[in-house]
This record gives structure tokens, C-alpha cells and sequence, in this order.
């Protein structure tokens, strides 16, 4: 059975401390709550009423975190509220035959054992720099500038979101972020850099020091299914799940 979540629910929350996507729908609904129609929550629970699964929607990109007991229910659902994508645990999409359009790896920090380059890192929120970057890079789930510096700027203004730039003759060279803030975990991301300014040590030095700054919290990152995920093995991390994204078509 879905239903949606009410304000205050700390079941909803505590449940999802338990994953990646939890992450992300946990400091959604702290941030927005139930207050705004553009963004919804909504919890699975069995027969005896316990969650085993949280869901949010926000612009109808949805994200799922689940126990993968009934993830029948949870597609039929979302065929019937609608969604523009789904991002879940990989073994969820493919419980349902789901084709996912995307791919990867959720990979989590343990220790850069590396020498981290030297930077001028500068902690300014600086939207068109960054957005720039990382849509010039074509970072998953990167759309249009308004939406994106809304959503972004909210949280920003709320604490649960921070960005760090890397500073090269007064020029923005490179970027990563905390996307998404809990009290147990944080999810990294929006991390690129110019093309003219690769190869550096740049990106690296950013993201370590982001994690290292959270060493209190579980502190994880997604990526895509391709080379890159041997870039965040070198400064660090391990990967721990794999991620899907099914895009609906219609």
C-alpha cells in the first residue's frame, strides 16, 4: 500500500537513513516538507503496516528507496500519478524488467590515501559558474538553469546544501557539491571541470575535501557506468550499489 506522507513523520525519515536515495528524499521532505505541490512524498508499507519504501517527486523526477519487497506496486503506482524519471536501486528496475536509460554506481568514501593537489578552494555559491561546468559536462540529471537555481538555491539557503570551487586566476575551473545533507549522510555531486583545466588534481582535491569535511556522516556519490568510476576508486571511495534511471518515454 502507497500513501502520502504526512509532516513530521519520523518513521518516513528514519527509514530513510537506510540508503543513497533515502538521502535525497530525506532532506527533500526536511527541506520542503508537504507545503508545496511540485514536489510529494509518499511511503509503501506491507500488510502489517511497516514502511518498505519511500518515495519522492519533485518536477516528476522520482526517486526510490525500498526494500524491494513489492516493487510491482510501487511501478504501477508511479504509472498512475506519473513521472518524468525514476532513479532507484538497480535490483528494484530490474524486478519489474524496467529498462533503464542510465546506469551506475553508488560509490562511498573511505579514505584518499593520495596527495591532494593544492587549490584555491572557495566556498561562494556561484550558480552560473557552476551550472555551466557541469552542464557543459553532462552530468546526469542536469536540466534547465531556472528550475535547477530554484531547487538548488533552496536548499542552498536552508544548510542542507553546499557548493566548492576551485579558483585559477580568478577564473571558476572546477566544481563539486553537497547535494543533499542529513544528520547520518551526505550525497556528493555536481563534480566537473573545464576542459581546459583537466588533469590538474582539481576535482579530486575538491570532492576529498568535502568528504573529508562530513567524516562524522556516511558520505556517498553516484556516477555513471563507465570510466569514471575508477577515477573515485583512486581518491578514495568504494563502490557499494548500483543505481538505475528509467526515463519515461511518453
Amino acid at each position: 500500500m502507497l500513501k502520502a506522507v504526512e509532516k513530521n513523520d519520523k518513521d518516513f525519515t528514519d527509514f530513510c537513513r537506510r540508503d543513497v536515495f533515502g538521502t535525497r528524499i530525506a532532506c527533500l521532505y526536511n527541506c520542503y516538507s508537504t507545503d508545496y505541490d511540485f514536489v510529494k512524498f509518499w511511503a509503501q508499507t506491507d500488510e502489517n503496516g511497516k514502511i518498505i519504501s519511500a518515495l519522492s517527486r519533485i518536477d516528476g523526477d522520482v526517486t526510490v528507496s525500498s526494500d524491494c519487497e513489492n516493487a510491482e506496486e510501487i511501478f504501477e503506482f508511479l504509472n498512475v500519478v506519473g513521472f518524468r524519471t525514476i532513479q532507484c536501486e538497480k535490483r528494484l528496475a530490474e524486478q519489474v524488467g524496467a529498462e533503464a536509460s542510465i546506469e551506475g554506481y553508488v560509490v562511498e568514501y573511505v579514505k584518499n590515501n593520495n596527495e591532494i593537489a593544492k587549490i584555491q578552494a572557495d566556498k561562494e555559491f556561484r550558480p552560473k559558474e557552476i551550472y555551466g561546468i557541469i552542464k557543459a559536462a553532462g552530468l546526469v540529471g542536469v536540466g534547465d538553469y531556472l528550475p535547477w537555481l530554484s531547487d538548488t538555491t533552496f536548499r542552498v539557503n536552508r544548510g542542507v546544501t553546499s557548493a566548492l570551487t576551485a579558483q585559477v586566476n580568478g577564473e571558476t575551473a572546477a566544481c563539486a557539491m553537497k547535494l543533499f545533507t542529513t544528520d547520518c549522510a551526505v550525497l556528493l555531486g555536481a563534480v566537473a571541470t573545464k576542459p581546459e583545466y583537466r588533469g590538474r588534481g582539481l576535482a579530486g582535491a575538491l570532492v576529498t575535501l568535502l568528504a573529508e569535511s562530513e567524516k562524522d556522516k556516511r558520505t556517498e556519490l553516484l556516477c555513471k557506468n563507465d570510466s569514471i568510476v575508477e577515477f573515485y576508486k583512486s581518491i578514495g571511495f568504494k563502490v557499494k550499489n548500483e543505481w538505475s534511471i528509467i526515463i519515461n518515454e511518453q
